[in-house]
Order: structure tokens, then C-alpha cells, then sequence
């Protein structure tokens, strides 16, 4: 211990004596240790920590898969899973739940809740407890029964702040009473909305036909699932027999929990991953480097501390505390960044990564930390501490003789910066592959102008709005107030607002069309707008016209006809004849070459609805989303009970948000009203693939810095190791250019191996992070071709740089030079 301790000063004494170089070498590895500490901290957080709920890997998502539909993961109806529930022979329990939003009145202002709409047995599934209070019991998910709420913790804290005695007092949702039964500990933002309230489950079971419903549910010990996949097919083949109409096409999908969360995002955090591992491989290289220059011109030292008797295995132990002592505080300083990191990436609005808030700094990655900053220390260290503990002491102590480095020692530096360039060129390939698709990304139109475009969310409760000419009359009003407003162009309203990744798709029929078998109708979203949303949006019309006041014939919203008509024999019965429109893509695809105004459709169960006009595409999912077709029909028709406005002014929209708002409250003072810009949400589309970006960025560009010091580091050494042969050409008549050229040319050999290596390399790897790329080959010729000349050029300046220095040598002195 006494023999470390004496090595630890010594090196300490001799990294003192050099601040210089200890500095570069603790930024580079901070920098590294750092990186792969927060890449790895939200990897574990989202793909490898354990759910926070008992035998996670039981845990499991039904759901379904049409292939009429676009989506992969489609909601499931109640009666679809009382039938699972009640002939299913894998699960343990099973629980439906939905969302909502509901308005939170009463004491302060009015607040929109994101509410989550359980059964009773939602919480047992899970296996978790109240902090306080109780959940919900066996048969309070039903009319009269389920005015009842659970608190989040969140809510809890930030509305009643922090007092029990919320419990059994009544809150308002909607303008109707709910008594608080419990509240819930602190878990993690995805399984977490602001309050949980019961279902009406045998309201739900009766709407066949309403697939919106969410379904989790525990397996049994020894389920596979493979087994519960093939239990639910036996019972959705008995339900297609049952309702063929209904369930025909309804293929059953059963997905571990945490899959069914990160499934999307998976390949992307590995890949992340695997850079910022790069990223450390190349500092360890860098510093390898440097710390072989320094033992290098150590070499005399070394030569006197053998001939006093120190052993090869002594020598060896000093270097090596040296690095690791580099390595721990490059670590400690590493971590710190990683602390910040972790703790900003959770702040970040548009990072839509499900359990992004539980990344921590945790006891596994403090290990991780110390393990990396050991791993640097030895990796880095090793090379110079056998190459620097066998010096040749006859020599070196002969002082009239001066040593050019050893072959052996400057193939190893040539070696150590072409595994640089390699990595650094994967990197910046990857880095400009990601460039390349996000500028394609964000060029893409989306078929809308979202500039100057102030959104307004509002939600009418139903006890105070329970008839349809109520909210269309509130809407119709809040519309023309909104109008009023000095600045604003226009206004218009739709249920689903382009770039939210939500659609609510419907089966339809085309009139004249031979009837498609049961379960095998095509599937087109369907929305619910005001006239003028198109003019708000600048969506442009291409055939026919858009709504009108006298398109409102219908007093019924469709939605709730489409659930309470079951008998066939309805549609043949007289009913109003509501107008659609449809997108450029429907009438493309289902009247190629014709004139589709005036032709008809049916959704579902409704009456035949008029085609009246042809609008744009939009790109309603995402900007990487294909358009596909889709059905308006005007909320007049259709007069919903939630609406999301958008406002087009003719300046800044952030600007009118007080006076929409407003308006708003004059109309309805208990109402919360939400308002963001249309700009905000656009860029938040992207968000993610703005954070992929902006990472491999940073790791290419840490790459591309390393790689340069690497080799202005080893090219100052050689070029001072050289001096004297350098001014014995000068003063046999070589000219400046000469030696820069000399230098130039021997220096960029390595560098030109390493990019070979690396083009080989990038062109295998980058075919990994295809998936995250949009419209871009993962073999794109141009971003292989200005990569490797941008590391090319920086290298070419690194090695230009000491050539040049060299180049103004004096030759007296430098045939002097010792």
C-alpha cells in the first residue's frame, strides 16, 4: 500500500509538472467517460431497467392489427375484451383503460386533466399501491358508481399541495362531482397522467363497434407468449363467427409492456449507444497517443531511474498510475457532465421517449463511470508503459547522442491515429446521413402553412353542454369572436390537428363500388372541422368547394348514431343527407381520372354522405408519414364536444393569445383553454429526430476534434524529433516547401489508411441506423465522399501546421539542436 501511495504522489508530482498536457488529456476523457455515462444512463432508464411494478416481464399490451389500417397498434372495444377477459386461459387479470381530457374547475383556475378512463382492476394488474387512500373496487366501474377519483402525485403536489385531507372531499370534472379516494406515489411520467376515474364498463361493452380502448394484462407464471397469442386467436375467431360484420378482420396482437413503450424508439438508443462508444475508443487512442509522446521524451529520465536499479516492472506501474490518475479525474469530471446531462434531457419538451423522466445517476452508473474511467486509464496507458519502460541506457546516458523515435514506436503512434480516423469517419458518415435526412425532413410540405398560426384547445363538458345545437352554437360563437379580434385573418376548428400522430380511422364504402366482404373494407381517417379550417391553414382546395352554413342538416352527431344503429335495416330508412370532403389522395386512389364531386360515401353505419370538394394532402401523422387519404365533414353536421382551433394573424400569433383567450372566457369563464403556436408543434414533430441529430453531431464533431489533436500531437513529436535531420537538409540546400511537403506526405499516410478503413467500415455500420433515416440511402455516394475530404482536410491542417513550424528552422541552430 505504501509502495502505491509513493507511486500515486510521484505520478501526481509529475502530471503537476506538465498542466498542459493534463488538461488536454482530462478534457478528452471527460468528455468520452462523460457521453457514454449519459447515453447509458437513458438506455438503462428506457430498455434495461426493470419496470417499477411487481414480475414487469409479465406485464403485457393486447391489442390488434388490421390490414385495411395504416396503424400497428390499433385500440381494442369492450366487448372485444370481455371476451378476452372472460375465455382467456393465460392471463392472470386483464384491465381496459382510455384517455380523456376533463376539466378540472372549482378552487384556482380552470385546468385541462389528462384523465385515464380504468376498470376496476387496472391497478391490480399493475400491482401497485395508493400512498394514500384506496383505488378502485370490484364493481365501481359502472353508472352510478364510478364518480370516484385517484390522484397522481404530481397533481397532488402542484393542485392541493400536498394535503391528505383531500381525501373523500369532492373536486369538479366537467362541472360534475368526483370524490377523491386515494393518491398515488410518485411513478414514472408514462404510466402517469394527472388522475385516474372508472370506467363505465357496461356503457363500453355495448358499443361493439367503438374500438378506442387500451388492454393491459398480467400472464400466468409459465405463460408464454406464443401460448396467450394463440389463446386470443381461438377467441376472436369465435367473435368473428358471432359478429362478422364487426371482427372479421381483427387479427390479435400480444405485446410485452415495455416493447409496446419503446418499441419505436429501440434502435435509435442503441445506435446512440454504440457512437458515444466510438466516441470513447477514440479518446482512448487520443490519449495513447499523447502519453506515448511524453514517454517518449521521458526516455532519458527513465534511462537514468534503470541504471539506478529500478525495475522494468516498477517503471511500468509508475506509468500506469500516471493514466489511471489521468483516467479518475477525467472520470470525475465526466460524471459531473453526465449529472447535467441527465438532468436536462427530461426538460426537454419534444423528447417524446416514454420513461425519459426516470434517468438517473444511479448506483449502477456511478459503477459504469468508475469502470469506464479504469478501462481508459489502462487502455490508454498500457502502450506507453511497455514502450516506455525499456529505454536503451547505454545511449541515452550518452550525452552527445540524440535518439529519433524508434521504428517500432512510430508505427505504433500510425497505427493508434489511423484506428482514430476509422472511427471518426463512421461517425461523421453518420453524422452527415442524419444531416442530409433531417434537411429532407423538415423540406417536406405538410401540405398545411403552419406560420402564424395560433392553436386554441377547448373541451365542453357535457353535463353543461349535453345537446348538440349547444356546443355547435358555443363553437359558432367562440369562431366569430375570435374573427372579431384585430389581427386575426381567419378561423377555423377540426378534432384532430395535422402532426399529432392521432388518427381516428373509420371503414367506409363507395357507393357504385361491388360491396367488399365483411371485414375487408378500406380505412380512412375521419375529421370533424369547422368552414374555414382550410382557409386557416391555407390547405388548398382542388376540386369543388368547401363547407357552408347550409351544409348543417344534421342534428345528431354521427359518432353517437354510429354506436346506438345497429339494425342493416336503418340505412335503407330516410335519413338527411349529410357532405363530405376528401383528400387528393382518396380521389386519386378510388376515382383515378374521374370527376369524384357529386359521387358518394358511407362510413360505417352512417347515410350515404356527398362528396362536395377535393382538398390537398396533409400530412396529418408526421413529416415522415406517407399521405393517404381522409374524410372531412363539418362539425355542423357533426358538432363534437372538443375542438382544437387554429387562428391565423397576421403577425406573430404568440401575440394574441391574451385576447383569445378572452374570448374564450367571455363565452364560458370555467373553462381552461390551452394555446400554443402551430410553429411550436411543428418543430416539436421533429423533435426526436432533432435529438438523434443533434447527438450523432456532437459525437461526429468530438470525433473529428479528437482525430485532429491525435495528429497534431504525433506529427509536433515526429517534426521535434526530427530537427536536427531537418536542418541538415536546409543546409544542403532544401527549401522550405520541401520540408513542408516531406512531413506533409509522410504524416498523411496513416490518416489516408485510416479514412480507407473507416469509408469499409461506415459503408457496413450505417446500414444499422437505416431505420432512422428518411429518404436517404445508407450508402448515400456524396456524404461518404464529403466526409471522408472533410476529415481529410482537417487532418491536412493538423499535419500542416508543425510542417510549417518546421519549415522556419534555423539551420545553424537546428544542427545545434539537443
Amino acid at each position: 500500500m505504501g509502495t502505491l501511495w509513493q507511486d500515486m504522489k510521484y505520478g501526481a508530482r509529475m502530471l503537476a509538472k506538465n498542466p498542459g498536457l493534463t488538461a488536454v488529456v482530462v478534457v478528452t476523457l471527460a468528455l468520452a467517460i462523460g457521453a457514454n455515462t449519459a447515453i447509458f444512463s437513458l438506455v438503462r432508464a428506457v430498455l434495461l431497467r426493470p419496470l417499477p411494478f411487481s414480475h414487469p416481464e409479465r406485464l403485457v399490451m393486447v391489442a390488434e392489427r388490421r390490414p385495411t389500417s395504416n396503424d400497428a397498434n390499433i385500440p381494442v372495444s369492450a366487448h372485444e375484451f370481455a371476451a378476452w377477459t372472460e375465455q382467456n386461459h393465460s392471463f392472470e387479470q386483464t384491465a381496459i383503460y382510455g384517455f380523456d381530457e376533463q376539466n378540472l374547475t372549482g378552487s384556482g383556475e380552470p385546468e385541462t386533466m389528462h384523465t385515464a378512463i380504468v376498470s376496476a382492476d387496472y391497478f391490480s394488474v399493475l400491482d401497485v399501491r395508493p400512498a394514500a387512500g384506496r383505488t378502485f373496487f370490484p364493481g365501481e366501474d359502472q353508472a352510478g358508481r364510478n364518480h370516484i377519483a385517484v390522484l397522481s402525485h404530481g397533481l397532488w403536489q402542484r393542485r392541493f399541495g400536498s394535503e391528505t385531507g383531500i381525501l373523500g372531499k369532492s373536486i369538479l370534472l366537467n362541472n360534475e362531482s368526483y370524490t377523491v379516494v386515494g393518491i398515488m406515489p410518485s411513478i414514472p411520467q408514462t404510466f402517469q397522467p394527472d388522475l385516474w376515474t372508472p370506467i363505465d364498463l357496461p356503457l363500453q361493452k355495448q358499443r361493439v363497434s367503438q374500438h378506442s380502448l387500451n388492454v393491459i394484462a398480467r400472464l400466468k407464471a409459465g405463460v408464454t407468449l406464443q401460448q396467450a397469442h394463440a389463446d386470443l386467436d381461438v377467441i376472436a375467431r369465435r367473435l368473428a363467427q358471432q359478429l362478422p360484420n364487426m371482427n372479421t378482420d381483427h387479427n390479435v396482437k400480444v405485446i410485452p409492456l415495455r416493447e409496446a413503450l419503446v418499441g419505436d424508439v429501440r434502435r435509435a438508443l442503441l445506435t446512440l449507444l454504440a457512437a458515444v462508444g466510438f466516441v470513447l475508443l477514440i479518446g482512448c487512442a487520443n490519449v495513447a497517443n499523447l502519453l506515448l509522446t511524453r514517454a517518449a521524451a521521458r526516455q532519458k529520465e527513465i534511462a537514468i531511474r534503470k541504471a539506478l536499479g529500478a525495475g522494468r516492472v516498477q517503471l511500468i506501474r509508475h506509468f500506469l498510475t500516471e493514466s489511471m490518475l489521468l483516467a479518475l479525474m477525467g472520470g470525475g469530471a465526466g460524471l459531473l457532465l453526465a449529472m447535467w446531462i441527465t438532468d436536462l434531457l427530461p426538460k426537454i419538451k419534444a423528447l417524446s421517449i416514454p420513461l425519459l423522466d426516470t434517468t438517473a445517476v444511479d448506483g449502477t452508473v456511478l459503477s459504469l463511470t468508475l469502470g469506464l474511467s479504469l478501462f481508459t486509464g489502462l487502455a490508454s496507458g498500457i502502450a506507453p508503459a511497455l514502450r516506455g519502460s525499456k529505454p536503451i541506457v547505454a545511449k541515452w546516458l550518452n550525452e552527445g547522442t540524440r535518439l529519433s523515435a524508434e521504428p517500432s514506436r512510430r508505427r505504433l503512434r500510425s497505427v493508434l491515429v489511423a484506428a482514430e480516423v476509422a472511427l471518426a469517419l463512421i461517425l461523421s458518415v453518420g453524422a452527415g446521413l442524419m444531416i442530409k435526412s433531417f434537411i429532407k425532413l423538415v423540406a417536406v410540405d405538410p401540405g398545411f402553412d403552419p406560420h402564424n398560426v395560433l392553436v386554441v384547445n377547448v373541451s365542453l363538458p357535457d353535463p353543461n353542454y349535453p345537446q348538440p345545437f349547444q356546443r355547435r352554437r358555443f363553437f359558432d360563437q367562440l369562431l366569430e369572436r375570435i374573427k372579431a379580434v384585430p389581427g386575426v385573418q381567419s378561423a377555423g376548428g377540426t378534432t384532430n390537428l395535422p402532426l399529432n400522430r392521432s388518427d381516428n380511422w373509420m371503414p367506409f364504402t363507395v357507393e357504385g363500388r361491388p360491396a367488399p366482404a365483411p371485414g375487408q373494407e378500406p380505412h380512412a381517417p375521419f375529421r370533424v372541422i369547422s368552414p374555414d379550417y382550410f382557409r386557416a391553414l391555407r390547405i388548398p382546395q382542388r376540386l369543388g368547394r368547401t363547407f357552408s352554413e347550409s351544409d348543417a342538416r344534421i342534428s345528431v352527431p354521427v359518432i353517437r348514431w354510429y354506436a346506438s344503429q345497429r339494425n342493416p335495416e336503418n340505412l335503407d330508412k330516410p335519413q338527411p343527407a349529410p357532405v363530405a370532403i376528401i383528400s387528393e389522395s382518396m380521389a386519386r386512389q378510388y376515382w383515378p381520372g374521374e370527376d369524384p364531386i357529386g359521387r358518394r360515401i358511407r362510413v360505417l353505419f352512417s347515410p350515404w354522405m356527398t362528396i362536395v370538394g377535393v382538398v390537398g394532402d396533409v400530412r396529418h401523422g408526421s413529416l415522415d408519414s406517407p399521405s393517404y387519404p381522409h374524410i372531412y365533414v363539418p362539425y355542423t353536421q357533426e358538432p363534437w364536444g372538443f375542438m382544437t382551433l387554429v387562428v391565423r394573424t397576421s403577425d406573430d400569433p404568440r401575440k394574441f393569445a391574451g385576447a383569445v383567450r378572452e374570448q374564450v372566457r367571455a363565452l364560458d369563464v370555467s373553462l381552461p383553454v390551452g394555446i400554443t403556436a402551430m410553429d411550436d408543434l411543428f418543430s416539436d414533430s421533429v423533435g426526436l429526430q432533432r435529438f438523434y441529430l443533434s447527438m450523432l453531431v456532437a459525437f461526429g464533431t468530438v470525433a473529428l476534434l479528437l482525430a485532429a489533436v491525435g495528429i497534431l500531437g504525433v506529427v509536433s513529436y515526429a517534426v521535434t524529433q526530427r530537427i536536427r535531420e531537418i536542418g541538415v537538409r536546409m543546409a544542403l540546400g532544401a527549401q522550405r516547401a520541401d520540408i513542408v511537403r516531406l512531413i506533409i506526405t509522410q504524416n498523411m499516410a496513416p490518416t489516408l489508411f485510416g479514412v480507407g478503413i473507416g469509408a469499409c467500415g461506415a459503408f457496413a455500420l450505417t446500414r444499422l441506423i437505416k431505420g432512422l433515416l428518411y429518404e436517404v440511402n445508407p450508402a448515400d455516394p456524396f456524404t461518404f465522399v464529403a466526409m471522408c475530404v472533410l476529415l481529410a482536410a482537417v487532418a491536412l491542417v493538423a499535419c500542416y501546421v508543425p510542417a510549417r513550424r518546421a519549415a522556419k528552422v534555423d539551420p545553424m541552430v537546428a544542427l545545434r539542436y539537443e
